[in-house]
């Protein structure tokens, strides 16, 4: 436990109490995690000795952390951690100060860059700093990221695909949680922006059924994800199947060229195997072509392909990808709106707001006839 804290030093001159720098940093420590529930702090008597200070002072810290709920002192134990999921940071010490906001992705994804743009320019012209932490399609580390930026005294937060508290998960020792919104995630509740997903998944398969395609297939990402479920039931609906009776799923594991690769494959094993394929995303999309001309398969004289999503890259394959585009820029640009006025104490409405999607027609799809 001594470890954790060694690293740590007092600053006398910030204006903040010695006490309240100590309790702000085992805080911080319980709320990321680096102190278990279980864990005991250290003797207050070795503690005052590492940081140079009156034994007061720390007993002093210790006092408010167990006032905070976060810790519990035991006779003959000493002061033990309490389970503290959302444990946050005390006004008084850790705060990054004001104008900062946390944005939580679902990953490192070509996707959320112009997202993240448009958060940031609306972001700029309020003078705020904007912190972006990478969940890695983990609702754990979700979850967990979005308490770390609170306990560090973010002003809101804005959480893209992935993460949210749930209700009266606040802190330990505030509280308080600032404002959440939520982006593309169809099935929370509270101030949430959403791409019209299952409009978008119908656009594609519709437009391929118009090209003649009877057998289509589709490669997504993890059904289980709602923002991908919302567009896989637009292709459900398209083609006028049961959402858990389609022949023709490829379900992969992440968005990645390599899984879109996969899906192919596994579309191709198939018996029947489709004659067009709908990839719930760009690299998926990507991953498809490469195996198809690995395979020596011409797209789209051979097998149509549509994606969903873009950023950017489905112009820069051959052939360019038909794909239904969706505002990921004004998305995020909304969503920070949205933040600043719920900051300010105001409440926009409509809480729920589904933004449109496009269907851009380019040379994967082809024109084929009647199949």
């Amino acid at each position: 436990m001594s470890d954790r804290l060694s690293t740590f030093r007092l600053d006398p001159d910030s204006g903040i109490g010695l006490a309240a720098q100590i309790r702000a940093r085992i805080a911080l420590l319980v709320a990321d995690g680096a102190i278990a529930p279980g864990e005991s702090l250290p003797p207050v008597r070795a503690l005052a000795r590492q940081l140079g200070v009156n034994v007061n002072t720390v007993r002093a810290a210790y006092s408010r952390l167990e006032a905070d709920g976060l810790v519990q002192t035991r006779h003959g134990v000493g002061s033990v951690v309490l389970q503290a999921e959302a444990a946050t940071a005390p006004p008084s010490g850790g705060h990054l100060g004001t104008d900062t906001v946390g944005v939580v992705i679902a990953g490192l994804h070509p996707f959320y860059l112009p997202l993240l743009r448009g958060i940031e320019e609306v972001a700029a012209e309020h003078g705020t700093l904007v912190l972006v932490a990478d969940a890695q399609d983990s609702v754990v580390l979700a979850r967990a990221m979005i308490r770390r930026l609170v306990a560090r005294g973010v002003d809101g937060v804005v959480a893209v695909s992935i993460g949210g508290l749930e209700d009266g998960e606040a802190g330990a020792a505030t509280k308080h949680v600032p404002p959440i919104v939520y982006v593309d995630q169809p099935r929370r509740t509270g101030h949430v922006l959403l791409f019209d997903g299952h409009r978008g998944g119908y656009l594609a398969t519709r437009h391929l059924i118009e090209h003649g395609h009877e057998r289509i297939g589709i490669v997504t990402p993890p059904l289980s994800w709602p923002n991908v479920r919302e567009v896989y039931t637009g292709y459900v609906d398209a083609i006028e199947g049961r959402a858990d009776g389609n022949p023709h799923l490829s379900e992969v594991s992440e968005f990645s060229i390599d899984a879109g690769r996969l899906g192919l494959t596994q579309l191709l094993e198939m018996q029947d195997a489709p004659t067009a394929v709908f990839a719930i995303d760009e690299l998926l999309a990507i991953g498809v072509l490469r195996e198809a001309r690995a395979r020596g398969i011409d797209v789209p004289g051979e097998i149509a392909l549509v994606s969903y999503a873009d950023s950017g890259a489905s112009t820069l394959v051959e052939p360019a990808l038909t794909i239904v585009s969706v505002p990921a820029r004004e998305i995020g640009a909304r969503a920070m709106r949205t933040l600043n006025a719920l900051m300010s104490g105001r409440v926009p409405r409509p809480r729920r707001v589904v933004l449109d999607v496009e269907l851009i027609v380019r040379d994967s799809c082809g024109a084929h006839g009647t199949r």
